[in-house]
């Protein structure tokens, strides 16, 4: 084998431990453990990791992330992000809306503004907000922020998936409107695919 060839080879075997512990899957299902509740009942249920040993990075996606207004309603009326993201918020009502949250830190007031025209609001920090209409008292819509990029909303079933997520210590949690926050520790990096279940139980875990 000449020498090219031979130095090829022994850069691709080194790569390889490097290959195999990059970005993995972590998914499962969320569980409830407390009688007469139900997922289809409770409403979006957020599947978020939060770095043990270190915070995640959060680096913004470039997608379309909108709440519009229409029909004195938002829609949709819940969003899930990642800390650093936009929400476009356009008015399609024929009548003025003014979008605002009391939510700190991510408290804000877009003004008044017309049919045709849009403004937007970038969430820097990680939480819930709530969003309402100061002239229509029956809009509100809520945005769960998380911490990074590593999230999903859970199915009807309860099932997530959670895709890229580097090798590393993880706390792997839940967040509902209605229900005690589930959460439990994960490692992700030993194999492709990690598969966890969050039992919501009737006392929130510390």
């Amino acid at each position: 084998m000449s020498t090219s060839r031979t130095w090829l080879a022994t850069l691709l075997l080194a790569l390889a431990p490097l290959a195999s512990a990059s970005a993995g899957e972590l998914s499962g299902r969320v569980a409830l453990g407390i009688r007469g509740a139900s997922l289809e009942g409770a409403g979006p249920v957020v599947v978020y990791l939060e770095g043990v040993d270190a915070p995640l990075d959060s680096i913004p996606r470039k997608r379309l992330l909108e709440i519009r207004q229409k029909s004195a309603s938002f829609s949709p009326t819940f969003l899930a992000i990642a800390a650093g993201e936009t929400v476009v918020m356009p008015n399609d009502d024929v009548i003025f809306h003014n979008v605002f949250s009391y939510s700190t830190p991510n408290d804000f007031d877009l003004g008044l503004y017309p049919r045709g025209e849009s403004r937007a609001k970038t969430f820097q920090y990680p939480g819930v907000v709530r969003i309402y209409c100061s002239i229509h008292e029956s809009m509100n819509a809520t945005i769960f922020v998380s911490p990074s990029t590593y999230f999903a909303v859970a199915g009807p079933t309860g099932a997530f998936s959670i895709r890229d997520v580097p090798p590393g210590h993880y706390r792997l949690r839940t967040w509902n409107r209605r229900l005690p926050p589930a959460s439990q520790l994960v490692d992700v990096g030993a194999s492709p695919v990690v598969v966890a279940e969050l039992v919501v139980a009737a006392e929130a875990p510390n």
